[in-house]
């Protein structure tokens, strides 16, 4: 595998309580991206100008989606989002940059993975071991 392609060296797992907080995490995260989700309920003043934006959105596998067929992942559902952040070392502390300054400041740049979850699905995850049947399922596909 091509290690230039790893994406979840950094993640996180948000856990939700309803799909509205789900929601919510994306029109946030959409709020500060410049690629985003575009949707025609947004209003442009809730956003900050472009010029301030310091996330880019790289993918989103939306595994809530009814038309997902959740055989595919051993019955794991979530929300997965990659995002892309640009840093410097500034005076030994990590400062996060503006998209638009990436390329002018040479930053360092990595994409993290969101994992957001529902809450009840979580505890299932947790105590049943789901993820580890999904990563084997993912990995006996990819080999």
């Amino acid at each position: 595998r091509d290690v230039a392609m790893l994406t979840d060296l950094v993640r996180c797992t948000v856990v939700a309580e309803d799909l509205k907080q789900v929601g919510v995490l994306v029109a946030a995260l959409d709020a500060r991206s410049v690629v985003g989700l575009a949707s025609p309920t947004d209003d442009p003043s809730d956003k900050p100008e472009e010029d301030e934006r310091t996330l880019r959105i790289t993918s989103i596998s939306n595994r809530f989606d009814e038309s997902y067929d959740d055989n595919k992942s051993g019955g794991y559902r979530d929300l997965s989002l990659n995002i892309e952040v640009g840093w410097t070392m500034r005076e030994g502390m990590v400062s996060f940059e503006r998209v638009r300054d990436w390329k002018a400041l040479e930053c360092q740049r990595h994409i993290c993975e969101i994992q957001v979850r529902m809450r009840s699905q979580h505890q299932e995850i947790v105590t049943k071991g789901l993820h580890t049947r999904y990563v084997e399922l993912r990995n006996k596909k990819n080999a």
